[in-house]
């Protein structure tokens, strides 16, 4: 038997907020990546929510509900460093941990217990660190089980600062009974209408289906979704050495509308520092990279590139990127702009022909030394001076931060470059 434990903080980003500053306690807090009203709300407290401020509102939207909401511009650092305290609370019960977001991750307790009252105990005693070792106003919903999907599934539905232990068969399909299919992590409304053409209404419907007629109608996804229904494990506990990331990318809403090739072109240099910097921190290379914007009235430029030489220095990330955006330079104001290195592998460490290469990449990784030790962007390409306030640093709730999804009118190429 597998023991599965999924730990989702509540209301992280308002509540570390909340917990720095005590004056905040009790109050509606919005966290913002920007403090104007066309900002967006990236976490609401939990006061907040119960007004219905919800996160993606527009800072605009959220003073009409309520004018008393408190504000903050969102602090990553702070963020971070709050979750390497909770992750270090985990690693002193396993070393099999996922972290599945900032805020949230499983803990494989297989073969460290005996049977799930055990499980619970540790449930119990991270909970309790959490509030005295890192801040007594975090809270966190748990969920237990065998498998990873079951876990997750828990702690969503559980209430807040508490648990929901899913541990015998009979207990899973009580749970099944009395929740929406909705409810289900991985289930959405697109989902559920497929599911509802197939004749399953609930997540019952779905444990009993037959999975071949799952699998005509979704394919592998049609497998996946019965399995998870069955308490069957797909995937199991991955940790961060077992991960690898498909992307890693950027993108930025622009405060200054505009179709100037110089600002454009010295937000995008700073979209690959930043971009570069995640490369370098967990020792990846790219061979491929995707550029592009959207413009402020529909529509926009998209394209993928291919390269030969593996992508490692931001000079080498930026070059690319400027090349596909100068292949259609935008038409009109652009509100986003969007970088990301595709298909990454380990770092080689295999010597290129040309030393120059090799000297690039000694120079990048120095400049992140000093960047790390005396501040980020104390050393800049000269591209980015001025844009001190554009494109702040900000933080992804799940492992890597993914490119904006194409939409309609954005054209997406994909070819080899020379």
């Amino acid at each position: 038997m597998a023991y599965i434990l999924h730990l989702d903080m509540n209301s992280y980003f308002a509540s570390v907020e909340q917990q720095a500053n005590p004056l905040l306690r009790g109050k509606p807090v919005g966290v913002c990546a920007y403090l104007s009203p066309r900002g967006c709300i990236i976490a609401s407290s939990k006061e907040a929510k119960k007004l219905g401020i919800k996160t993606g509102f527009m800072v605009a939207d959220a003073l009409k509900i309520c004018p008393q909401i408190v504000l903050v511009e969102n602090e990553p650092a702070k963020y971070r460093s709050t979750t390497e305290k909770i992750f270090k609370i985990f690693s002193d019960y396993t070393d099999r941990i996922e972290p599945y977001s900032i805020d949230e991750a499983f803990l494989d307790l297989t073969g460290l217990v005996k049977n799930f009252e055990e499980a619970k105990a540790i449930l119990f005693k991270i909970k309790a660190r959490i509030k005295a070792e890192v801040g007594e106003w975090l809270t966190s919903s748990a969920g237990l089980s065998w498998t990873r999907f079951l876990a997750k599934f828990a702690s969503d539905i559980s209430e807040k600062d508490s648990y929901l232990m899913i541990d015998s068969k009979d207990k899973m399909i009580e749970v099944f009974d009395r929740v929406k299919i909705t409810e289900a992590w991985g289930i959405k409304e697109a989902m559920e209408s497929r599911l509802n053409q197939l004749g399953i209404y609930t997540l019952n419907d779905l444990r009993l289906c037959p999975p071949g007629n799952l699998m005509a109608a979704l394919g592998k996804m049609g497998y996946y979704l019965w399995s998870y229904a069955n308490g069957i494990e797909v995937a199991g506990i991955r940790t961060t050495e077992e991960i690898l990331p498909k992307s890693i990318g950027h993108s930025y809403c622009v405060p200054k509308q505009t179709n100037d090739l110089k600002y454009v072109f010295g937000v995008l240099m700073k979209l690959c520092e930043k971009t570069g910097r995640r490369l370098r921190e967990q020792d990846l290379e790219g061979h491929g990279l995707m550029a592009g914007y959207s413009l402020k009235h529909g529509g926009g430029f998209f394209k993928h590139k291919k390269v030969y030489s593996p992508l490692f220095t931001t000079k080498d990330i930026y070059q690319v990127a400027e090349k596909i955006i100068s292949l259609a330079p935008p038409p009109d104001k652009i509100y986003m702009i969007a970088v990301s290195v595709t298909n990454l592998r380990p770092m080689s460490n295999q010597l290129d022909l040309f030393a120059y290469k090799i000297k690039n990449y000694a120079l990048s990784e120095a400049l992140d030394k000093i960047n790390e030790r005396y501040g980020d962007y104390s050393v800049i390409a000269g591209r980015i001076l001025g844009l001190a306030d554009q494109a702040k640093d900000r933080i992804g709730f799940r492992k890597s931060v993914e490119v904006k999804e194409k939409s309609d009118g954005v054209e997406y190429l994909d070819e080899m470059s020379p």
